[in-house]
């Protein structure tokens, strides 16, 4: 424990001397190791690697296959497809509901008839 507050102490030491005391050693020394400053600068380029293995590729499935295929696609497609069937059926429907009790006594009767004739000859 006492090395690793000793490692820390003495980089907040080199920090202080380079950036706050003389900056212009810290700008001598990103130029003179280009490529590692570069790459410290960007944090080892994690951020754009996982944009590149992880985020891009979730997008691309969750927008081209799971949005447009599964929610656009068959969810919504069910969704309309009850909707057209309701629509069909109650075009029939309305057609049989006239409001004339005649009509529906007739119906009834025709129902009735129907049944018995069907225990009767079976």
């Amino acid at each position: 424990m006492l090395l690793s507050t000793m490692i820390a102490i003495a980089g907040i030491f080199v920090a202080t001397l380079f950036f706050l005391k003389r900056p212009e050693r810290a700008d001598r020394v990103a130029t003179q190791f280009a490529g590692a400053h570069r790459v410290l600068l960007n944090k080892y380029y994690v951020d754009e690697l996982y944009n590149a293995v992880i985020v891009q590729p979730i997008k691309k499935v969750s927008s081209g296959l799971l949005w447009r295929g599964v929610d656009a696609g068959v969810i919504d497609g069910t969704v309309n497809a009850v909707g057209l069937v309701v629509r069909g059926w109650s075009a029939v429907l309305r057609r049989l509901q006239t409001g004339s009790v005649r009509a529906y006594a007739m119906s009834f009767f025709m129902g009735v008839v129907t049944i018995l004739g069907y225990y009767l000859w079976r």
